[in-house]
């Protein structure tokens, strides 16, 4: 066997080789994704679900807001501070 047709062997066993592994290490870490993929579906939906304080504060935050809006509706609002010097002739 000539010298070019040994390295073209050795070659072609070293490609082969090197295929079959790279092969076989993206398969196992595509089965870890995938394994891990339900796993961590399910720890984001954990993080995302409100616990029952941030639900107690939502609620209390609503109606917070829903009760401001009813005391504008009924009061006027202005931007002018009282004091008691306003309009209070009688104590001087």
């Amino acid at each position: 066997m000539s010298t070019a047709s040994k390295i073209t062997l050795a070659a072609s066993i070293c490609l082969c080789t090197a295929t079959c592994i790279g092969v076989y290490w993206l398969t196992e870490s595509e089965r870890d994704a995938l394994k891990w993929g339900p796993i961590k579906d399910q720890a984001r939906l954990n993080k995302r679900n409100m616990s029952k304080k941030q639900l107690a504060n939502r609620d209390d935050f609503e109606a917070q807001k829903k009760l401001k809006e009813k005391l504008l509706a009924e009061q006027e609002v202005t931007g002018k501070i009282v004091t008691a010097d306003d309009g209070d002739s009688s104590s001087k």
